[in-house]
């Protein structure tokens, strides 16, 4: 099962849970942009908000519900991962999850257990630490009104931070660690505070590339989910 990354969506699992979620919505929750070749068909992207609108109109309620009573079977990952997932979807286009959703979520990802980064398959629960990360500040930023989630913007990593740049004070910008070039701070404050942790794994991209080139070098086979 491929993975190009440890995010949310950038694994095979995560876009057939997508579809599969969409499939039990009656609507595409994923590539939900309007496609006019595509806009006739039941599953073709309807835009923003008719997604939303329809997921508000009651889907949303009953996809928790119905997933908050199948049995475990029903889910390669996990029930919990299913919850997620669905939740993850409805923020993305900002649809509006009721107070008891939330507190189920707040409760149901802490049960998912963090996979490593390079996992065997039977092993995998196909929850990485990234997306945990994720899904926390999710919990803690959504407005839950109508305005969708990106759970991609960069985010200060400064303890208790997660600011986004839409989130900070006027005409102030995340900047980029100079050496690593990944991890976004809004301030020097929120920078040193954060450092004793990044300092342990603070690499250039070279050194990072260096480091994955390396890890596959003379593998002809591996049966990992990556």
């Amino acid at each position: 099962m491929g993975c190009r990354g440890e995010r949310f969506f950038e694994g095979d699992h995560d876009l057939d849970e997508a579809s599969e979620i969409s499939e039990d919505a009656g609507i595409e929750l994923y590539h939900y942009e309007l496609d006019e070749p595509d806009a006739k068909h039941p599953m073709g992207g309807k835009g923003l908000e008719a997604t939303r609108s329809r997921l508000n109109n009651g889907i949303l309620n009953g996809l928790f519900e119905t997933y908050l009573t199948q049995a475990e079977k029903k889910f390669f990952y996990g029930r919990e991962l299913r919850l997620v997932h669905t939740a993850v979807l409805a923020m993305r286009v900002g649809a509006t999850i009721e107070p008891k959703y939330m507190e189920m979520l707040r409760a149901a990802y802490k049960k998912i257990k963090v996979a490593p980064k390079y996992s065997w398959p039977l092993s995998d629960t196909g929850f990485r630490g990234p997306m945990k990360e994720q899904f926390e500040i999710s919990l803690k930023h959504y407005k839950n009104y109508g305005t969708p989630y990106d759970f991609f913007a960069p985010r200060c990593k400064g303890p208790g931070c997660d600011k986004a740049n839409d989130e900070l004070k006027e005409e102030a910008k995340l900047q980029k660690c100079g050496k690593c070039k990944e991890i976004s701070y809004c301030s020097r404050e929120c920078q040193k505070a954060h450092w004793s942790k990044h300092r342990k794994e603070c690499k250039t991209p070279e050194q990072r590339k260096a480091e994955e080139e390396a890890r596959w070098a003379g593998r002809s086979f591996i049966g990992l989910n990556v």
